[in-house]
This record gives structure tokens, C-alpha cells and sequence, in this order.
């Protein structure tokens, strides 16, 4: 309580009362004390000592002479200062009681208290009651400051200020009820400037305070200049999002960050409009700096390719950023690029979020934004927490970024939100693509490594949703009864899928991650489901639809095991950030391998097989309908004049059009014209000198050339018949055009007497190469076998699968479908089949001998249209020619592998592709194979 300032003058006039009826003979110990009783407390027992003349104060000397006795003329008596303070010899007893009294009246009269000296709470309930009351008494602690000259303190710093800018007096999170006096938290109370300004008065008083979140305050240049001036040098966190900052207060955090004192670790600016010019100078001014910032957040300020290379920059040389955030800008493929090439050379970055770019969107050719994307997720091993949500991908681009994410183990938290595809609980994308791509909306954002949110997403994280690892364990004879082999399990937040638990010599168990609340499971042991005795289980009375050997049934089940996870959990240490899991993201489930039953004795035949209902062998008939088509369109009878020789000659054809068909095939293969199978000029001429029909004599090149052009141009009425290129051969010209060179290399060289004889010697001649060519050949000595037909059964699902995933591009909507040349060049290039040994042609080699022979190829496109049945045999070529190493350990030089059986490049090349082209159900499926289905077994008696 202060006392009034009147109150010592009221006890001078008492005392001076008493001090007039004993003038003459008052004695004093200590003048000054009975002058100023206020300033000095007197004790009973104190010696006092005269002071000199001149020590004297005039102002107690006026107060002497105002104790002088008066005449009787009304005129004061003088005395000499020394005899006035002199002590009377005998003092009188009443008047000693008197001044007594006095003195003790003196020494109990209160001190003055300080307020500002107080050590007064900041943070509790009994600190904000005594801000409020030191705000009724602000005015009087003011005058108290003034006078002692003492600073002021931080609720009087606060109060003097929102008075002189005529604001309420609030306690703006620097007196609080709780919390900690070294954080500051006033988000999203919108105080503005002015309050701003209060604040940084009281700031300067408590420099305490280190972590400042001021987030959404209106806080605009002059508040953020009068903050930043205060807190500059002791900030670790400044948290300043969603203010408008403008370029003012950039320069003040420039400048703040570019001082020795500077201690700040997290700097959160996003939305505040800076644009890139601002953002600029703030990392330009990180890198001139020693700074020690391991958090950086410049989301929603309006960024575009400009800040790729600054930014760029700043990401491989700030070695203690931790953390950093670009959410929500404009930032394109070329900007994407530049990042991601520092990302790949950064080694601290652990959180990283720039969803909300647009990534997706190349400018140019040359930009290779995915590319660097997935060589990041390819050789990433630092960060953990990873946001590409809502970055316009195309299916292609996000089919990329699935395959690469596949082969990263590090990336607990993969956000991909509104983008081609779902993240499940494994970690893995997954995409359908029958689905179309997301609806875009609100996506969840990352914060560090902290859990956000207790509810189950579609698109799972383990960080932002507090995944917990969970060993499930079965223990025989006390879990259940019976064989538990194999044993599966069911959880419901993957849609009671089945998943292998397997079998180990002390165990058998299995450790996955689950979400928090309850996730509720059963068991499918012997084709039966059932629950764990030994687990916490509910009772349940419902049907469940479970997914069992990929088919969906429905069972009752009485019951359900259970169990809970508490709500927040910490997947990584805050120190270290060592994960405090086991479980890796993207670990595939375990697959079951059925024993190999001991195989039955049976006699295989090709009508029992795989390709018995659809294959069409090339019988008699058959090729009889195609000769008489080829001759008909052709021009041999324009040739040949003569209707009996005509006839002849057409007979030593038809004897040869087996020979002549199976020569054109292969050779139509080596350069199509599009998807059009034909032969060019360069390829008859490998033809002729194969065959060796030029010789310089009876035929030279240029020979041949005129007859390969006059074959061209001699049909005209096809001309326009996309079917018919104008500068390549389709097969009734290849066989026309052999009746052309045969006329000039025997007929007009005299060699041959007539046509008919010209004919004959010109296949004779190019018998022996012809008859190399032969596609049935090689169906019947290595395709049509009981091997090849019991892998293409197993893996049928799958091989349907992928014709019916690539059998897209030229199909008409109605149309049954069919798959193209381009798709099967697709499929061997996303399986990376294309190498020294095969390439691009031998691709079309074995689309082209895969498809079963056709009447008309001039009117049809069924040639260019290759069914499920001809994608099989195509796929049996490939892998005969690329001959895949092995799936087991043995380890096979390449001329090994080649002259391996056809069934077992099969099975290789189908495992492959199980790998590379089909859907994740596939590659869980059959990708994990490790052992052959032809391993030999041996059989028990």
C-alpha cells in the first residue's frame, strides 16, 4: 500500500505543536531527524553527535528560527544555532516523555514501498490478479518511478504504453495463467500494430522470453520493425505466420539474422506475401550469415521458378536445416528440378513439404522434374517426413514416382494427396488405373515429426497418424487348436485382407504397424477363420467380408480379437531421431508358397492345354485362302502373258507360298511402317544378299532397286490404303516382286529360256535361306510343351492382368480389346528389357511372329491387332531371347542362361514383369518368388 504523500507533512504540524510550548528548552539527538522523520528511522539507544555551522542545510535553518520565542514586541529573540541544538542540562520529565512519545511515533510511521522492486509473477493465476491490480495503481507507480528514478517493470512498461496510444490494457501473452516464461503465445488474436508496439515495450523489459508465436495478428511492417527490434537477439523461435510483414520487416529479420547474437533455430513466415524478391534476401541473408536455423517455413508467399536457384542453393549449404516447408506456391517442373538436385546432395533435411506446387506442369522438353524426383526417393536416406500432395502429376508421372518410392525405406510419412494413387499401410502408392485421379480439397498438413490427428486417413501416415508396431503372435495348442500352417490374418483397416504370418522354428509370428484407437482382427487357419484364445477379444455377432486366396466370402463371427493403442505416440526419438520402431515403410507382406503336391501321373496333350481354344494352327485351307488373295492383288499376271505358262508358274508358287509367307514375316518385322508390317528398300536389299541374287552380273543393285520400285508402283489401286505403304512391300507384292528380279536376272540374261523357268530358279536359289524361317517351328520344339503350359496356367491371373492394364491405347469404346506394337514396346520398356542383346526390333519380331496368320491383310486391321492369346506366345518369345537371370542363387553366365529350357526363361520373364508392370497386389503376389516352380522335389514313398 503506498502511503499518501500528505501524510508526513500532517505529522510535522503535530510535532511543530508540541515543538512550540517548549521552545526554548527542546533538545535534539538528531536535527535532521526530526526535519525529515520520514527519511531516517530513530533509535532509543542512538548516540548523536553536533554537526558544524557550517554542515548546516539553510532550509533547517529556516525550521530552527521558526522554533524562536517572540518578545513582548512581537519580535523574535535571536540565539545562536549552537545554543538552540544544544541539550538542556536537566531536562524536564514531561517534556522527555513527550518527545518520547514522539520518537516512537517516528520510528512506527510506514516506509514508502517500491513497487517497481517487487518480484512480481508473470506467468499463474496470482500473476494476472496483480496485473490487474497494478493497473488501478499504474498512475501513482509512475510518479514513484519518476521521483526514485527505478525502472520500469514489465506490467508498468506495458500499462504506460497502451495509455499513450489509447489502447485496453491487455495482458498480451506476456501474463498468463500457465505456461512457460520462455514462450510467447499470442496466435490468432489479431492484435495489429498498435498492440504490437505494447508489446515490444514490455519486451524490453523481459528479455526471458525465446520463443515468440505471434501467428495471424495483423502484424504488419512498423509492428513487425518495433518486434524484431526487441527480440533479435535472444529469439530461438519466431513464429510470424499469417501477418503481412511487407518488405520492412523482411530488412529487420535480414538484419536480426545477420548479427552475432542471433540464436534463431526456427523461422516461420508462410503467408505473409513476400513474393520471391523478399523471400530472397531472407536466404541470401541466412547465407552470409553463421546462422544456427534448423526450421524454415516460407509456405503461401506467392514463390515461383525465381527462388529454384537461391533456394537451391540454401538447401545444400545450410547444414543444420531440419525442416523445411514451400507449401502452396507456384513453383513449376523447372523449379521442382532444381530442388529436388539439391535434396539429392543434402544430407540433414528430415522434413520436407511442398505440396500444393505444381511440379507436375513441364514448361519445356528438356525439364526433367519426375526424373529427379524419383532418383531422390531412389537414393534418399536423411528425410523422413515427405509432402508432394496436389502437384498436378499426370498417371504416367505418378506411376514413375510409385515405382521409385517402392525401392525407399526411409520415408516413414509419404503425403500424396490429390495426385494419381493411394498410400497404404505398408507405405506403398498404390494406383488404379480405372480410378480417376482425386478430387482435389483440403489436404492434412505436416508438422515436423509431431502426430496431428487420431482419425484414420485414406492415405495413411505413420507419423501424422501415431501408427504403433504390433507383434502378432500365435502360439499353438494355447492361441488354438490344430495345424496353424499356413495362418493368415484379417485387420480391418485394410479391409480384412489376408496376410501370410509365417512360420519359424521357435514361432510363429508376425510385426506390422496399425493405427491408434482399437483395430479389431481374426485368423483363417485350415480355410476356417477363428480368433486367438490367448488375445483380448469382443463379442461381435456379425458377418464380416473378408478377402480369402483372392476371393471375397462372407463369415460370422461371434467373436473378434481386439487391441488398442493409445492415442499419441512419438515414432522417433526428439533428440536423435532415431526411429523407436523396427518395422521399415514399404516392407512387403510375406508370401505363401503352397508345397509342391506330389504331381500326379498324366499324359499331356495340347487339347488339354492352355492355348487349345484359341490358337489356330495354319492348315492347308488356310494358306490356300492367302495365296489366292496375294495373287489376285498382285500384278504377276501383268508380267506373264502367256495364261498357260501364267498357270504354271502360279502352281510353283503355291508349291513355294509356305516359304515365300514365313520369309516375308520375318523380314516385315525388321522395319514396319508404323504398325504396318511391311519390308523397305534397306531390307530387301539384306534379302538379295543373303540369297546372294546380286552378283554385278546378271543383277546388280540398282537393278534391283528399279524392280522394288516398279513392285510399288504397279499397285495403284491401293494407293490411299494405309495398309499399303507406298515405299515398302506387303506380302503379295513380296511375292510379285520375286517374279520381277527372277525376269531380269535369268529371263533377259538368257540364262532362263521362258518365265516358268526364271521362276523356278529364282526360288531354287533362295530355297536353302528360306527355309530357315519357320514360326511353327519353334512353337512346336520349345512353346507347345507341358512346362511352358503349366507356368502360363499358374500365372495367368497375372499375365490377364497386365494384357488388360496395357490394352488400352487404339482400343474404340465397344471394341473388344487388343493390344498394339506401341504397348508391347511400353511393356518391355518399363520392365527394362532393352539392351545390347534386344532392342527395338526384336520387340517387333516377336509381335510380329506371335500373330496368327490372316487372309487379308489389305482390308483388315486384325494383323496390327494382337489378342490375349498371341500376347502370351509374344511374351514367351521375348523372354526366349533376353534370357533373364535366375530367380534362385545360382548364379549363370549369359550363354548359360540362353540355352536354358524355354519354360524356365519363362517363368523368369513372367516374375519380372510381375515386378515392373503389374499393380501391387500383383508384386506382393508373385514378385517375392525365390524359388523356382520347376525346383525338383523329392518325393516322399
Amino acid at each position: 500500500m503506498i502511503e499518501d504523500t500528505h501524510y508526513h507533512s500532517q505529522q510535522a504540524n503535530k510535532n511543530q505543536n508540541q515543538f512550540d510550548r517548549r521552545r526554548s528548552s527542546v533538545q535534539f539527538q538528531d536535527v535532521s531527524t526530526m526535519i525529515n522523520p520520514s527519511s531516517t528511522h530513530l533509535s532509543r539507544n542512538a548516540s548523536y553527535s553536533m554537526p558544524h555551522e557550517s554542515q548546516i542545510n539553510p532550509q533547517i535553518l529556516a525550521k530552527i528560527a521558526a522554533m524562536v520565542p517572540y518578545n513582548s514586541d512581537n519580535k523574535k529573540k535571536f540565539f545562536r544555532v549552537d545554543h538552540v541544538l544544544k541539550p538542556k542540562k536537566k531536562p524536564d520529565p514531561l517534556e522527555e516523555e513527550q518527545e518520547n512519545e514522539i520518537r516512537k511515533n517516528l520510528q512506527l510511521s510506514p516506509e514508502i514501498v517500491k513497487e517497481d522492486l517487487l518480484n512480481k509473477p508473470l506467468v499463474g493465476p496470482q500473476a494476472v490478479q496483480l496485473y490487474y491490480q497494478h493497473y488501478k495503481k499504474v498512475n501513482k507507480v509512475r510518479q514513484q518511478n519518476d521521483f526514485f528514478k527505478i525502472s520500469d517493470s514489465v506490467q508498468t512498461a506495458m500499462l504506460r504504453q497502451a495509455e499513450q496510444i489509447d489502447v485496453l490494457p491487455c495482458k498480451i501473452g506476456v501474463v498468463k495463467t500457465k505456461g512457460s516464461e520462455q514462450s510467447l503465445q499470442i496466435s490468432h488474436q489479431k492484435y495489429g500494430d498498435r498492440y504490437a508496439s505494447m508489446l515490444s515495450e514490455g519486451l524490453k523489459v523481459n528479455p526471458n522470453i525465446k520463443d515468440f508465436y505471434m501467428a495471424n495478428n495483423r502484424i504488419q511492417s512498423s509492428g513487425a520493425t518495433q518486434l524484431l527490434n526487441q527480440i533479435g537477439k535472444v529469439a530461438k523461435v519466431l513464429d510470424l505466420q499469417q501477418n503481412n510483414i511487407g518488405k520492412i520487416g523482411t530488412d529487420s529479420i535480414c538484419q536480426q539474422i545477420q548479427s552475432r547474437e542471433n540464436k534463431l533455430e526456427v523461422l516461420n513466415l508462410e503467408d505473409n506475401k513476400l513474393g520471391d524478391r523478399n523471400v530472397t534476401r531472407i536466404l541470401k541473408a541466412l547465407l552470409n550469415s553463421n546462422n544456427k536455423l534448423k526450421s524454415l517455413n516460407v509456405s503461401k508467399n506467392y514463390l515461383t521458378n525465381e527462388i529454384a536457384e537461391i533456394l537451391k542453393e540454401s538447401i545444400i549449404q545450410l547444414d543444420n536445416m531440419e525442416q523445411l516447408y514451400i507449401h502452396w506456391n507456384q513453383i513449376k517442373g523447372w523449379g521442382g528440378q532444381k530442388i529436388f538436385e539439391a535434396l539429392i546432395e543434402n544430407k540433414t533435411l528430415l522434413v520436407f513439404d511442398a505440396g500444393w506446387n505444381s511440379f507436375g506442369i513441364q514448361e519445356r522438353k528438356d525439364v526433367q522434374c519426375i526424373q529427379k524426383i524419383c532418383d531422390f526417393l531412389i537414393t534418399n536416406k536423411t528425410v523422413l517426413h515427405f509432402d508432394l500432395s496436389s502437384n498436378q502429376f499426370s498417371l504416367n508421372d505418378c506411376k514413375l514416382i510409385a515405382n521409385a518410392l517402392k525401392q525407399n525405406r526411409s520415408i516413414y510419412g509419404f503425403h500424396f494427396v490429390n495426385n494419381w494413387g493411394v498410400v497404404d499401410a505398408r507405405g506403398f502408392l498404390q494406383i488404379q488405373e480405372n480410378e480417376l485421379q482425386r478430387v482435389l480439397g483440403e489436404t492434412p498438413r505436416i508438422k515436423g515429426l509431431q502426430q496431428t490427428t487420431t482419425i484414420r486417413q485414406e492415405n495413411v501416415c505413420w507419423i501424422c497418424e501415431g501408427w504403433q508396431e504390433q507383434k502378432f503372435t500365435w502360439t499353438p495348442e494355447i492361441s488354438g487348436e490344430g495345424e496353424a500352417d499356413p495362418l493368415f490374418i484379417h485387420l480391418d483397416f485394410e479391409a480384412y485382407k489376408q496376410v501370410y504370418i509365417p512360420k519359424t522354428q521357435d514361432q510363429i509370428s508376425l510385426t506390422l504397424m496399425i493405427p491408434t484407437n482399437t483395430t479389431q482382427y481374426i485368423y483363417t487357419m485350415n480355410d476356417t477363420q477363428v480368433i486367438a484364445n490367448d488375445q483380448q477379444n469382443v463379442p461381435y455377432g456379425h458377418q464380416l467380408k473378408i478377402n480369402y486366396n483372392n476371393n471375397y466370402i462372407s463369415v460370422l463371427m461371434d467373436n473378434v480379437n481386439q487391441v488398442k493403442k493409445d492415442k499419441h505416440f512419438l515414432i522417433f526419438d526428439q533428440v536423435e531421431f532415431k526411429p523407436l520402431i523396427s518395422v521399415l515403410p514399404r516392407t512387403p507382406d510375406p508370401i505363401y508358397i503352397p508345397p509342391k503336391l506330389k504331381k500326379q501321373k498324366r499324359i499331356w496333350t495340347f487339347p488339354i492345354s492352355i492355348w487349345a481354344k484359341d490358337f489356330k494352327f495354319e492348315n492347308e485351307d488356310l494358306l490356300k485362302k492367302c495365296f489366292e488373295k496375294d495373287f489376285s492383288c498382285s500384278k504377276i499376271s501383268k508380267i506373264v502373258k502367256n495364261p498357260d505358262e501364267l498357270l504354271e508358274i502360279k502352281n510353283v508358287l503355291w508349291a513355294h507360298y509356305k516359304l515365300i509367307k514365313e520369309t516375308y514375316k520375318q523380314y516385315s518385322s525388321n522395319s514396319p511402317t508404323g504398325d504396318v508390317w511391311s519390308i523397305s528398300s534397306n531390307v530387301i536389299t539384306e534379302f538379295a544378299q543373303q540369297t546372294e541374287l546380286i552378283d554385278g552380273k546378271t543383277l546388280k543393285l540398282s537393278d534391283l532397286d528399279l524392280k522394288f520400285i516398279a513392285t510399288c508402283a504397279a499397285s495403284i489401286e491401293y494407293k490411299g490404303n494405309f495398309r499399303n505403304p507406298e515405299r515398302a512391300l506387303c506380302r503379295f507384292q513380296f511375292m510379285e516382286f520375286l517374279v520381277r528380279v527372277s525376269e531380269d536376272k535369268y529371263l533377259k540374261t538368257k540364262v532362263a529360256n521362258n518365265m516358268l523357268e526364271a521362276t523356278k530358279m529364282i526360288l531354287e536359289q533362295c530355297k536353302t535361306y528360306m527355309s530357315t524361317f519357320d514360326a511353327q517351328k519353334w512353337r512346336d520344339e520349345r512353346y507347345f510343351n507341358e512346362q511352358c503350359d503349366d507356368c502360363l496356367k499358374f500365372f495367368r491371373p497375372l499375365l490377364n492382368h497386365i494384357y488388360n492394364k496395357y490394352s488400352v491405347k487404339k482400343v474404340k469404346p465397344g471394341q473388344k480389346k487388343f493390344m498394339c506394337l506401341d504397348e508391347i514396346h511400353e511393356i518391355c520398356s518399363q520392365a527394362s528389357l532393352y539392351d545390347e542383346r534386344f532392342v527395338e526390333r526384336d520387340a517387333d519380331n516377336a509381335f510380329n511372329l506371335s500373330m496368327m496368320l490372316q487372309v487379308d491383310e489389305l482390308e483388315s486391321d486384325r494383323i496390327f491387332q494382337m489378342t490375349l492369346i498371341e500376347f502370351l506366345e509374344a511374351i514367351a518369345r521375348i523372354a526366349d531371347k533376353v534370357s533373364m537371370p535366375g530367380i534362385d542363387a545360382v548364379d549363370l553366365t549369359w550363354d548359360q542362361r540362353a540355352a536354358q529350357p524355354l519354360h524356365l526363361k519363362l517363368e523368369k520373364m513372367i516374375i519380372h514383369l510381375a515386378n515392373t508392370c503389374s499393380s501391387e497386389e500383383f508384386k506382393l503376389q508373385y514378385g517375392n518368388i525365390n524359388k523356382s516352380m520347376f525346383a525338383i522335389v523329392e518325393e516322399d514313398d
